[in-house]
């Protein structure tokens, strides 16, 4: 098949540190700047050079077709590794195959729908603890419910016993890691500066909680069918070979970091929206009562709360968490017609790409309607990819579709959420994922009647 050529620039920025200052200083403005200028851009971390991409034809070949040709970036490897161990964010080759192998028939939509039920019970939870009129961190109360959702769906742990751990670890983390993207050489490991030895200390209190709970799973098993049994019980089809207790730890680590805070971010664009937009507040409430008429979501419902998936997506689109990937090219290749030698970086935004206008109308507009009729299954692979793709795709997505639109449905049916003041606009605060400045402080409004 003939590939197009496409059209590239080169940035030339410092001479000594490249592109590092703009990356560093407003990550997301720079994504985009890239964007505009051409399909590929090269440009310097330092002495990394980088191919900035931003065209699907393009993004699937960094993420589908020349997957075997690249690897994990290893400034990401040694940002994540302190913590996750080997998890699948920070291993690679052979060795992430047979872990994702083992992992993903406990991520299919047939199990994990089994956890909806679940899933409205702790969103019901959670509003039994606010009231009317009070003001509070959106972000925080959604990190704490998704965060008590994993646990209890994925791994039949005790919350209460670790949420404060899990929460106080990825908080630093995603402090730490932003400071060491930025750097142009990172410390290693055993040096021991303040981010090392608090990074160091954090791994080790979480890991000996999660250890613990894989241990006693081992030592009596639960019997069920969450991943942590699953995992603790399963042979892998090709090498009859089983995970140890710190592959395991590894894990649980991984999806703990990796399955909440995302989920928790959207959940929150998406009462900021509404709180901003009352004609889209006002049609999701309408589809509540319509479909649930004061009864609780169940599974079944989920087909015909069809706006209320929509807005969901949309938050996705116009603020996803995982909003750029990278990839380390292992051997020479080609992108879009240019040779791309072996140790350079393939770097892309989601962020950028769902807000390009080439692909958009009025990018920047939280517009649910873009999705109606599921108007993304005829959309160019790689114009919508919050959830990344290729063999690297999020293991999490079919959990966070069910998830994100079930909390809103039961949270909605509840509460309804305001700004502080008219003009209180969201600020972005790109780390290693995309969340809001500050957080998100709302007013809290209870609905009538509460079911």
């Amino acid at each position: 098949m003939d590939r197009r050529r496409h059209e590239f620039v080169e940035r030339r920025d410092h001479w000594f540190l490249g592109s590092l200052p703009a990356f560093r200083d407003d990550r997301l403005n720079f994504f985009e700047d890239n964007a505009r200028l051409a399909p590929i851009v090269r440009f310097r971390l330092g002495p990394k050079p980088v191919y900035f991409l931003s065209d699907p034809e393009l993004i699937q070949d960094m993420l589908v077709t020349q997957h075997q040709h690249l690897a994990r970036d290893p400034t990401a490897r040694r940002i994540f590794a302190p913590t996750m161990g080997n998890g699948l964010l920070s291993s690679d080759g052979a060795y992430w195959k047979r872990q994702r192998r083992m992992i993903a028939p406990a991520m299919h939509l047939r199990r994990v729908q089994q956890f909806a039920d679940l899933m409205v019970g702790h969103a019901r939870d959670a509003t039994g603890r606010w009231h009317d009129g009070q003001q509070a961190d959106v972000e925080r109360e959604m990190d704490r419910l998704t965060l008590a959702i994993v646990t209890d769906a994925l791994f039949r742990l005790d919350g209460a016993g670790h949420a404060d751990v899990v929460a106080e670890t990825i908080t630093a983390l995603q402090q730490i890691g932003n400071r060491q993207l930025a750097q142009l050489v990172l410390p290693p490991t055993w040096m021991p500066t303040p981010d090392n030895l608090k990074q160091r200390r954090l791994s080790r209190r979480l890991r000996r909680l999660i250890m613990a709970a894989v241990q006693d799973r081992r030592a009596a098993p639960a019997g069920g069918d969450d991943l942590l049994t699953m995992m603790v019980e399963s042979t892998d089809a090709e090498t009859g070979e089983q995970m140890t207790d710190e592959q395991i730890c590894d894990e649980v680590i991984t999806l703990h970091l990796a399955g909440y805070d995302t989920t928790a971010l959207s959940l929150t664009y998406c009462w900021y929206q509404m709180a901003l937009q009352p004609e889209i507040e006002a049609r999701f409430h309408d589809e509540l009562e319509r479909v649930l008429e004061g009864r609780p979501p169940e599974l079944a419902d989920m087909e015909q709360l069809d706006y209320t998936q929509r807005v969901f997506k949309e938050a996705l689109r116009l603020y996803p968490p995982a909003y750029f990937a990278v990839r380390l090219v292992a051997q020479d290749i080609e992108i879009g017609g240019h040779p791309i030698p072996a140790g350079s970086i393939l770097m892309t935004s989601s962020y950028a790409m769902h807000r390009k206008p080439e692909l958009w109308d009025e990018p920047g507009r939280f517009d649910p309607e873009r999705f109606v009729n599921n108007a993304e299954q005829a959309w160019p692979r790689f114009k919508y990819f919050p959830f990344g793709g290729g063999p690297r795709i999020c293991i999490g997505n079919q959990f966070a579709l069910l998830e994100g639109p079930l909390i809103l449905a039961t949270i909605g049916q509840r509460y309804r959420f305001e700004l502080l003041h008219p003009r209180q606009r969201l600020e972005l605060d790109p780390q290693i994922t995309l969340g809001p400045k500050g957080g998100m402080p709302l007013r809290f409004r209870r609905r009538e009647p509460v079911v």
